[in-house]
C-alpha cells in the first residue's frame, strides 16, 4: 500500500477565501437539517466504495457542517476548520486520499480527531459551483488503511459532481418559488429511480469496484448529471 501523500499548500485558507464565503452563502445550505436526498447519496457512496462512514461536508469561515453524514462513530454537527481533512480538500482540484493517516500528515489541519476515532483512511473530493468555488466534499472514511486505486478515486469524483449539481438544482428551485414544486415533483422521482440504480449495484459490488462496475455508475452519474442540467435550463 502506497503511503504517498498528496502535496497540499502550506495554507489551509484558499487565496479566494472571501469570495468563496460569498458563494457558499447563495446556497443557503448552512443549517445542519437533514435533508433525504443528499443523506441517500452519502449512504450510497460508503456502500458503493465498501467503507464504514461517509459524509458531504460544507466548509464555512471557521467550521466545517456536517450536512449530510452516514455512520459516523459519534453524532457530528460542527468541526473546527483546523481539525477537517475537508478544508484541505477544498484547496485543489483532484481527490485526496490518505491511505493511512498514521503515516499522514496535512499543514495547517490537526488529524488527532479523526486518530481518535479510529479512522486511519480518507478520501474526498470537492464540490465545486460552476463558477468555480469549491464550497465543500464529498468524503469517505474507514477505519483500517485501504488502497484507492485511480479507478475509485475518479468515480468518487462523479459522485462529488452528481452532488453538486443536485446542491445547485436546490439553490434554483429554492428561488423560484412558483415552479419549484411543479419542477421538484418529477425531477426527484427519476433521481430517486436512478439513486434506486446506484444503490442496487453498491450492493452487487460489495466494496468492490471493478473496471465494468465503474462503468456503469458513470452511466448512472451521467443520466443523473443530464436530468439535472436539463431541469436548471428549465427555470
Amino acid at each position: 500500500m502506497s503511503s504517498k501523500l498528496p502535496p497540499l499548500p502550506t495554507s489551509p485558507l484558499p487565496p479566494d477565501e472571501a469570495a468563496r464565503q460569498a458563494a457558499l452563502a447563495r446556497y443557503q445550505i448552512l443549517d445542519a437539517r437533514s435533508e433525504a436526498l443528499l443523506d441517500e447519496v452519502v449512504a450510497l457512496a460508503a456502500r458503493l466504495f465498501g467503507v464504514s462512514n461517509a459524509m458531504l461536508s460544507i466548509v464555512e469561515d471557521s467550521t466545517v457542517l456536517v450536512k449530510a453524514a452516514y455512520n459516523l462513530p459519534v453524532p457530528i454537527e460542527r468541526i473546527p476548520r483546523h481539525h477537517s481533512l475537508c478544508t484541505a480538500t477544498i484547496l485543489g482540484t483532484e481527490t485526496v486520499v490518505y491511505e493511512n493517516l498514521a503515516l499522514a500528515s496535512a499543514p495547517g489541519i490537526d488529524i488527532g480527531l479523526m486518530q481518535q476515532l479510529g479512522l486511519h483512511f480518507y478520501a474526498g473530493h470537492n464540490l465545486r459551483t460552476p463558477d468555480g468555488f469549491a464550497v465543500g466534499t464529498l468524503c469517505l472514511y474507514d477505519g483500517p488503511p485501504r488502497a484507492f486505486p485511480a479507478p475509485e478515486r475518479a468515480l468518487l469524483a462523479v459522485l462529488a459532481d452528481v452532488v453538486m449539481r443536485l446542491l445547485e438544482l436546490r439553490r434554483v428551485l429554492g428561488a423560484q418559488h412558483e415552479t419549484s414544486f411543479v419542477l421538484w415533483e418529477p425531477v426527484y422521482q427519476v433521481i430517486g429511480k436512478q439513486l434506486s440504480r446506484l444503490t442496487a449495484l453498491a450492493h452487487a459490488a460489495n466494496g468492490q469496484i471493478t473496471a465494468v462496475r465503474t462503468a456503469e455508475a458513470r452511466a448512472i452519474a451521467t443520466t443523473l448529471d443530464t436530468l439535472v442540467a436539463a431541469t436548471l435550463k428549465r427555470v
